[in-house]
């Protein structure tokens, strides 16, 4: 039996609160950008923009002394709130691909496309689809690496900046990693600087370099580890996300001009979207509840089906059936949110078109 070879998507976000506050103004795109805080007042600086960072602004420094630095630079209080939604937004893009995602920070995901069964997806197409839906759905620019390790998929992506996909071939992780700093393992500082003593400076002469002498260095104990470290080698699996109990796809309408027809598309892509991310976990769903929230109220709409289904346009029919007589007026909507709930595996075969309504029950 052939061994499953291992594909490790790094996405590179950085930096992620920057990102969210130019996809909803991009007027900011190209200036310096600073989160935190006006920049007159104590506080600290939460993210920068390269734009900002060049001229010496970093995370952590006093707001006064960034507005210093940046004086034509934009700063924004931030909003925590908006930034978990496009967060959770960025998760759901990622689980319409794999299971298997950790988001170790905002700014950054690891997912493993090591395809699971015969016909799946290529994994470089589905880095290219990541990138795509993140840009198309939320306006975030993401750098990619691939490789086969979490090690180089990360300096890949580091090297794919901006907005690119660096793939690293099986086979050349080891060359391509060698050249590195050991900075670049996130050690503990007297970790580093012992390596350092011993004349280890990259990560190639870290993994190749002489047993003894590194042993002399850390310890036996932690010899072993840097070194498996500098070579990718036993790093943990990326984690098999929990089955969702519901799924949950929402926009908001900033366009007041919008008619009925252009909230019902937006109604539909987001059936669409939530039907997706029910294939990687392999479940359908069997409730269907579609929200709109107005000026003055919010109203909801939801049915049962006879059978669970993951079909993607059943899915969809049933959402704009739901959610057409909620549209009006059209001026008045705000947001509408798809709600897909009682889910478990779907039917061996989904119907064509929705159950009819004597198979159908209201929630």
């Amino acid at each position: 039996m052939t061994e499953r070879r291992r594909f490790v998507l790094h996405v590179d976000l950085d930096p992620f609160f920057v990102s969210v506050e130019r996809s909803l103004d991009p007027s900011l795109r190209g200036r310096p950008v600073v989160i935190g805080g006006d920049g007159y007042s104590l506080g600290f600086v939460a993210a920068a923009s390269e734009e900002a960072r060049l001229a010496g602004v970093r995370v952590g420094l006093p707001l006064v002394q960034a507005r210093h630095l940046v004086p034509h630079g934009v700063f924004r209080r931030g909003d925590l709130d908006t930034y978990g939604r496009v967060s959770e937004e960025v998760t759901a893009v990622l689980l319409a691909a794999s299971r298997r995602v950790e988001r170790p920070s905002a700014d950054e995901a690891f997912v493993d496309l090591s395809p699971e069964e015969p016909g799946a997806v290529a994994p470089v197409r589905s880095a290219e689809t990541i990138r795509d839906e993140l840009q198309r759905r939320l306006g975030l620019d993401a750098s990619l690496g691939l490789a086969s390790s979490r090690l180089a998929a990360r300096i890949a992506s580091g090297w794919a900046k901006p907005r690119g996909l660096l793939v690293v071939l099986p086979g050349y992780e080891r060359s391509f990693v060698a050249p590195k700093p050991l900075s670049l393992l996130g050690l503990p500082p007297h970790l580093e600087s012992a390596l350092e003593r011993a004349g280890l400076s990259t990560l190639g002469q870290l993994a190749e370099g002489d047993l003894p002498a590194l042993e002399a260095a850390v310890g036996p104990a932690a010899a072993e580890r840097v070194r498996a470290a500098a070579r990718g080698e036993s790093e943990p699996e990326i984690a098999i996300a929990a089955s969702p109990a519901f799924l949950r796809e929402e926009a908001t309408v900033r366009d007041r001009k919008s008619d009925t027809l252009a909230l019902a598309e937006i109604a539909d892509a987001l059936a669409r979207r939530a039907a997706r991310r029910l294939k990687p976990f392999r479940l359908g769903t069997r409730a269907i509840a579609v929200e709109v929230r107005r000026t003055t109220d919010t109203a909801r709409r939801a049915t049962a089906l006879s059978v669970t289904t993951s079909d993607e346009d059943v899915i969809a029919v049933e959402v704009r059936t739901l959610a057409l007589p909620l549209l009006e007026p059209a001026d008045a909507v705000r947001a509408l949110q798809v709600r897909l709930a009682r889910l478990g595996p779907p039917a061996a075969q989904a119907p064509l078109f929705p159950a009819a309504p004597a198979f159908r029950r209201a929630l």
